[in-house]
């Protein structure tokens, strides 16, 4: 949790602070007659508040220095406790966990783009749930920088899913001056692979006539060649962001528009012996194993903020997001779902097995796959999978600036519907059809909304801030699934949860520099929707949903330090996590269940410095250190627990050392990333005694501006990246395929990037 010294979430709330702090600035009555004076003052104070502050965050400046093969959670690598596994601009997966936050997974950690949740809404995470492993929400192109908070933090904060903390991306915004820029880039990785990505961005400028309206627009194309064989992603990016100021610029009207189209080959989770044995980039051969998936992804976000009076700022959003996932794999019938001595991708399956699956209804066609396709196994030798889920919703605030206190009262409404089906054939395209290869066809809802108030009182002169709050949340959900190979009976069944998150927090700034900060807050999260469409199908009648919500107890202490000499803190925290979610898959269902197991306790603390030094230099540094542990002993679907028994991919450690200059159009950085051992799991359960190797990476980043003072060219700019210098070979994920105990079991890993080297130039005109 991060708890402030000014104000709550938000430049608006912080607004509300600054103009209490200030006093008297606002006139008794606002719009007073003072011949434009106050509005003036009011002015000042909007642009001389800053926002609250994360515990960590991605500058500007290093958004706009990203190597060319970073995406939207690579650039976060740096932030203490921070453990990424997407890899290159196409946001590319292996497995279903994107990153780590202080050992909390990418499905329990909330993420925002401008304080709007853009998670998966049914199966957790910004991406990567499901299977959904080449799709970009955003591109760091349409982004102006990342603030993190960790743990639980102020209602208005929080969003869907915050059991481990908030991922905040902030838009990029169109400029008060006009102007065209161009951007080329590209480079290669070391033996395999590469990008190229090109991009034009148009900024009007604020324009007079039109009250102060200003507009960004901008195009973006990347092509990626993976550093693993046969992978790639094709990307189109594009963005559109506006701003119309009104009421003497007091109040402001935004809109944000996102669309990102994606093509692209998904990496497997490859058997660590034929890494060992082909080599770190190795991948099934296409011969063997394909696996293609288109993704669209859109945001809208409609906003405005306003003071609406000498005590009241307000500010309202709507929002629209959809994301929609295409994809179709292929496993050679020859092969028999079996190569080299270890088993294909658990989503290619064999006749046999759809038989196994088969009702009244719905028993696979041996016989016409056989007739269409030569062979019964031929016949399902492509699998289809359409994951597209929306989230359409608003979000409302108002701010009351009292004495010594600032009230907040907010909300947010959102619905979300999910379409999902896949199905087998001998041919692609895959054509769905029901009864003869439909293995489900869902459709899924989530009503959700929720309610606060928090208040920030401050005392002793503002040097003590106190931070009550309080959140209710409503979640109704609904799942209706078709009869088919993975339910013998069709039917429906929905389930409402609901909740109340407490928080409350304190800071203290004994002198200037130092501010001493401690909270509590506790964290909920709805069951995926697996929780009910596994209930179904076994019987006419659906069973009942005993999958009851997750939630984490957070404790949060520290203390910062920040003056011109340089910025330090420390801080430690305790988390209590109850009713945890485990999932497991069944071979002979083919159904995904969830299940409450247990509970488990995450202890840890960071350490973060910056210090600026001689000659234009700055040096920073920080270290996390997760304790992730059950507490409890309990048997699961996939094994035995007990307390004491390690989190699976938890890095026990992470660390960040970073030298950058910044001078006369210099720029440049070197900066080393460490990440300690992590337990791995069988089938995502329990853990194994295996574990990944801890590993080390360097990165360096140079550019010059160059500002020819012409009447076209404004600046060019020059810049030059190597990622991994050393060339590092690590596992960036790993787990172990096969059942607990059994003979046979293997270790799959997802292989870290390897050396790259980079280019990039952009001119504004």
């Amino acid at each position: 949790m991060s708890i402030k010294g000014k104000g709550v979430l938000g430049g608006v709330a912080a607004l509300g602070v600054g103009v209490v702090m200030l006093g008297g600035i606002v006139p008794a009555a606002y719009g007073q007659d003072d011949g434009g004076k106050s509005v003036t003052q009011i002015k000042k104070v909007i642009k001389a508040v800053l926002p609250e502050k994360a515990v960590a965050t991605v500058s500007k400046t290093k958004v706009e220095h990203t190597s060319p093969s970073s995406n939207l959670l690579s650039i976060l690598k740096n932030i203490p406790g921070f453990n990424v596994m997407s890899v290159g601009p196409g946001n590319l997966l292996s497995g279903d966990t994107a990153f780590t936050l202080n050992g909390f997974s990418s499905s329990q950690v909330g993420s925002t783009f401008d304080g709007v949740p853009i998670i998966n809404t049914f199966l957790g995470g910004v991406y990567g749930q499901g299977d959904d492993h080449a799709v970009t929400p955003m591109t760091t192109g349409q982004i102006s920088g990342v603030q993190v908070y960790s743990g639980a933090n102020t209602p208005q904060q929080n969003s869907l899913n915050s059991l481990g903390g908030t991922i905040n991306f902030s838009p990029k915004m169109p400029s008060l001056k006009s102007g065209v820029d161009v951007g080329l880039s590209g480079g290669s990785y070391a033996r395999q692979g590469g990008n190229n990505s090109v991009s034009m961005q148009a900024n009007s400028g604020a324009i007079k006539s039109l009250d102060g309206f200003r507009l960004l627009a901008r195009y973006g194309h990347t092509n990626e060649t993976g550093f693993q064989r046969q992978v790639y992603a094709h990307l189109n990016s594009y963005y559109l962001a506006a701003i119309q100021p009104f009421n003497e610029g007091l109040s402001k009207l935004s809109l944000i528009v996102i669309h990102n189209d994606e093509k692209a080959r998904m990496p497997d989770l490859i058997p660590l012996a034929l890494i060992n044995q082909y080599g770190r980039d190795y991948q099934y051969p296409k011969g063997v194993v394909d696996n293609i998936v288109r993704s669209h992804t859109t945001h809208i976000i409609l906003g405005i903020k306003s003071l609406l009076n000498p005590v009241a700022v307000g500010g309202f959003k709507f929002f629209y997001n959809n994301t929609q996932n295409d994809r179709t794999a292929y496993a050679n019938a020859a092969y028999n779902n079996s190569y080299m001595g270890y088993g294909l991708p658990t989503t290619l399956k064999s006749s046999s097995a759809l038989d196994g699956y088969g009702s009244n209804f719905n028993v696979y066609n041996n016989n016409l796959a056989t007739q269409m396709f030569g062979s019964a196994h031929a016949g399902t030798q492509y699998q289809r999978y359409i994951d597209n889920y929306h989230n359409i919703g608003s979000k409302a605030h108002i701010t009351l600036l009292l004495p010594s206190n600032t009230v907040t009262f907010g909300s947010m409404v959102l619905q979300a519907k999910d379409y999902s089906t896949e199905g087998w054939y001998g041919a692609s395209p895959v054509p769905m059809i029901m009864g003869y290869n439909n293995a489900w066809l869902e459709h899924d809802g989530k009503d959700y909304w929720d309610a606060y108030i928090q208040d920030d009182m401050s005392l002793m002169n503002g040097r003590l801030h106190i931070y009550p709050g309080v959140k209710y949340v409503h979640v109704s959900m609904f799942s209706s699934d078709a009869q088919g190979y993975y339910y013998s009976y069709g039917g429906a069944v929905s389930k409402t949860f609901t909740w109340a998150e407490p928080s409350l927090g304190a800071t203290f700034s004994p002198i200037k520099p130092v501010e001493v900060y401690a909270n509590y807050g506790r964290t909920y999260k709805a069951p995926n929707i697996s929780a009910l469409y596994s209930v179904i199908g076994s019987s006419p009648i659906p069973s009942p949903v005993t999958v009851v919500p997750e939630y984490v107890d957070s404790i949060d202490a520290g203390i910062r330090y920040s003056s011109r000499f340089g910025k330090a803190s420390v801080s430690v925290f305790d988390r209590l996590f109850n009713q945890v979610f485990s999932y497991s898959y069944s071979n002979v269902t083919g159904v995904t269940t969830e299940y409450n197991s247990g509970t488990a306790a995450y202890k840890g603390f960071t350490v973060a410095v910056e210090k600026p030094l001689f000659a234009h230099l700055s040096i920073e540094g920080n270290y996390g250190y997760t304790d992730a542990k059950y507490t409890k002993n309990f048997t699961g679907n996939n094994g035995t627990v007990t307390a004491g028994m390690w989190r699976p991919d938890v890095p026990e450690y992470t660390a960040n050392l970073g030298l950058s200059y910044h001078h006369s159009g210099w720029y440049a950085s070197l900066s080393s990333h460490f990440v300690g051992r992590q337990y791995i799991a069988y089938n995502g359960g329990t853990t194994s005694g295996v574990t990944i190797s801890s590993y080390s990476v360097t990165d360096l980043t140079a550019a010059y501006t160059w500002e020819p003072h012409g009447d076209y060219v404004k600046k060019i700019k020059f810049s030059a990246y190597l990622d991994n210098i050393a060339d590092t070979q690590y596992i960036a994920y790993a787990d172990v395929h096969g059942s607990q105990g059994a003979s046979g079991n293997y270790e799959r890993v997802q292989e870290g990037a390897p050396r790259f080297i980079g280019v990039a130039v952009n001119a504004s005109f």
